[in-house]
């Protein structure tokens, strides 16, 4: 067990393995919070829980409602009688581990955290780098994670078993999170990728290893060193809104990809090879969705709501101006300051569903 205190920045402790044999790796009396519908799916986890004399066991229900208020008390009251040496596993998909992490922090000012990514996205991405956050209401709209913490796992367990069960959309959006981070950070990742696309757990592999490579220079992002790993998120939080979360965070990422590389090009700091190159590999490798289901999300709104959702954005600046990751070239990205009339000049054609 670490020195550290629970939630500092540690390297990863990646554990492969079936969930039955790591699970018996989990101290006796911790809490666990679990996706329901991973329960059901796979009859063997909870007993393997219950094996080890946990003090709860809460369920939710996994997708963004569950980053809501009112599940992150249901765990916090879950975890009341947990003692600040005890451990809190989630098991779940990128939400559940959201509600759970910030739970981790808040509990006893802090308990140990172990996460266990249950989706191709989580496993990538959301479980590796500390970060955790709820949504909130405003003005009758949900805003994405305004409310957050960084609570770093002291171990991730992976298990091939959990991704078997995945939908052909579900390993979709996770493989989207994998290539975002290798078309922007590693060149010669990129082009083997195009080659040959990767297996499930190579891909896992250099996801993490990519995105620990950023975290480990700035665990909290005091540098701005984290922000080139939002590539595609800023306009992707915006399609996610509008589709009142019915599109999936990778699906919503990586259409926010293409109208980032449009920017970029429109800007002239991406060269349109690249964005060209990105875009195709983009859609022949995992699948991005076509231009046509962020025009059809995009017609729903007016801009002066579209423009409030990106104003309520914490990448936004305070002129308005929206801190965006783009591309110099293939595996080579910078954070840009780009102003409203920039992206209002390229709405017509994202309305239409074309590449401006």
């Amino acid at each position: 067990m670490s020195s550290l205190p629970p939630g500092a920045y540690r390297p990863p402790a990646d554990r492969w393995g079936s969930f039955t044999k790591l699970a018996s790796r989990l101290p006796e009396g911790s809490v666990a919070v679990v996706d329901r519908t991973v329960a059901r799916f796979h009859p063997t986890l909870i007993p393997a829980l219950e094996a080890r004399s946990p003090r709860a066991i809460i369920q939710l229900v996994g997708g963004e409602r569950a980053k809501s208020m009112a599940s992150l008390e249901k765990v916090l009251a879950g975890g009341l009688n947990l003692p600040r040496s005890g451990t809190l596993v989630a098991v779940g998909g990128g939400t559940v581990g959201d509600v759970a992490t910030v739970a981790a922090h808040l509990l006893k000012r802090g308990v140990r955290l172990v996460q266990v990514p249950t989706t191709l996205l989580a496993a990538v991405d959301s479980s590796l780098g500390g970060k955790g956050a709820v949504d909130l209401t405003v003005r009758g709209r949900v805003v994405k994670n305004p409310a957050g913490v960084f609570h770093y796992a002291d171990e991730t367990w992976l298990c091939p078993e959990l991704y078997a069960t995945l939908s052909d959309a579900q390993v979709r959006e996770g493989s989207i999170e994998a290539w975002k981070m290798v078309a922007s950070l590693d060149a010669g990742l990129f082009k083997r990728y195009v080659r040959t696309p990767p297996a499930l757990e190579k891909l896992v592999k250099d996801a993490r290893g990519l995105k620990e490579g950023i975290c480990a220079k700035d665990p909290y992002e005091h540098q701005g060193l984290r922000r080139v790993l939002n590539f595609g998120h800023t306009f992707g939080h915006v399609l996610e809104s509008l589709s009142r979360f019915k599109l999936s965070h990778g699906d919503a990422v990586g259409l926010g990809i293409l109208w980032a590389l449009d920017v970029g090009r429109h800007l002239g700091i991406t060269p349109e090879p690249v964005a060209h190159e990105v875009e195709r590999a983009l859609t022949r490798g995992p699948g991005v969705l076509g231009r046509d289901h962020a025009a059809e999300l995009s017609r729903r709104e007016s801009l002066k709501d579209v423009a409030a959702l990106l104003d309520a954005d914490k990448k936004a600046g305070a002129k308005g101006e929206l801190r965006m990751v783009l591309l110099t070239a293939v595996g080579t990205a910078e954070v840009v300051d780009v102003m409203p009339k920039t992206w209002r000049a390229l709405w017509p054609a994202w309305t239409r569903g074309a590449r401006p």
